[in-house]
């Protein structure tokens, strides 16, 4: 039997990617291979076409930095990069794709907007061969958003480093790495609390599932700066509705995801974002995001913060309706009990 070194040597059809970042968990890669409209039907029939193997693997020269920092993003404020270092290692997940899986990593990636793609050697555990490797690095020349640059001492969200940390376990890198991953210092979360007029509109407005798929909601309240009204983008977490500007979407990033999300309740697509516990599925229910671990929850109700901050700022096009009869999780986290 050849070594898993000696078949991705042999493969040429498929291309080897280095994972570093979140992708190191393959089973969180798979959830977003098992969501993407490019590759969910390909998933659901023969998902072993899109990942053909995996294993840990070291990137030499290369140092690993949280220094790709998101300017407007309290909760996850930075991401993991490389950044050339002689004599340093990056330890990591090689991967064997297939080209659909490749398509969904650049663009989850934003290949050529924020990370490049770049062939590295890289070396199997227990292998003196390298191999050839797409990985991906942001270089600040490179960053075509304006709210992404390279920045120093700005500490990861707690929820990414569990992923990573998790992937790292996942993919069996070496103890002395994922120890090094834990001893990260993380960022803090911030916490909004409902104000007089929010916890007012909650009380008084309640829609159902079906409200939020038809997109069903009065107008009469959503224009913009110059009075005109903004075509609805309804959705909820944590039972808390809001409408948002779909040229900005609810800060997610990608108007992909947004329209994936559109009519539905998005607590769970948060809570899929966090490390789970042994056993959990990648796919839900309402009752395994209520018996998460209080860093998901922390991370979930955090995006409702991020809403509600966005909802006060004038101009930023994120209206808070009311609420769902569902995900009440708001109620201990955002509400004072006196």
């Amino acid at each position: 039997m050849p070594s898993n070194a000696e078949q991705f040597l042999s493969s040429t059809s498929n291309i080897k990617y280095f994972a570093y970042g979140s992708n190191l968990s393959k089973s969180l890669l798979e959830f977003k291979l098992s969501s993407n409209p490019q590759t969910k039907e390909i998933y659901k029939t023969k998902p072993n076409l899109l990942i053909l193997n995996s294993q840990p693997a070291l990137l030499k020269n290369f140092e690993l930095r949280f220094n790709l920092h998101v300017t407007i993003n309290n909760i996850d404020p930075s991401y993991a990069n490389l950044v050339y270092k002689k004599d340093s290692i990056v330890h990591g997940c090689l991967y064997e794709i297939s080209p659909e899986c490749k398509e969904v990593i650049d663009g989850l990636e934003a290949k050529g907007n924020i990370y490049q793609e770049e062939n590295l050697q890289v070396f199997p555990y227990h292998s003196t061969k390298a191999i050839t490797a797409v990985a991906y690095i942001a270089y600040d020349q490179e960053i075509k958003f304006q709210n992404l640059t390279i920045q120093e001492g700005i500490p990861p969200s707690k929820r990414y480093l569990k992923t990573i940390i998790a992937g790292a376990q996942e993919c069996n890198l070496e103890p002395e790495w994922i120890e090094f991953l834990k001893c990260q210092p993380v960022a803090t979360i911030p916490i909004t609390k409902l104000n007089s007029e929010e916890l007012k509109k909650i009380n008084e407005k309640v829609y159902t599932s079906q409200d939020l798929e038809s997109s069903n909601f009065p107008l009469n309240e959503v224009f913009n700066e110059q009075e005109q009204i903004i075509k609805p983008v309804v959705s909820s977490i944590c039972g808390l509705v809001f409408m948002c500007n779909p040229n900005q979407g609810f800060s997610i990033g990608s108007k992909l995801w947004i329209e994936q999300i559109l009519g539905k309740d998005m607590t769970v697509f948060y809570a899929r974002r966090c490390s789970r516990n042994e056993g959990v599925s990648l796919y839900e229910t309402e009752q395994d995001v209520l018996s998460a671990d209080r860093d998901c929850l922390d991370y979930v109700v955090a995006n409702v913060c991020d809403l509600l901050l966005q909802s006060r700022k004038e101009g930023e096009g994120i209206f808070l309706l009311g609420r769902t009869t569902n995900f009440h999780l708001w109620q201990d986290y955002l509400v004072s009990i006196s």
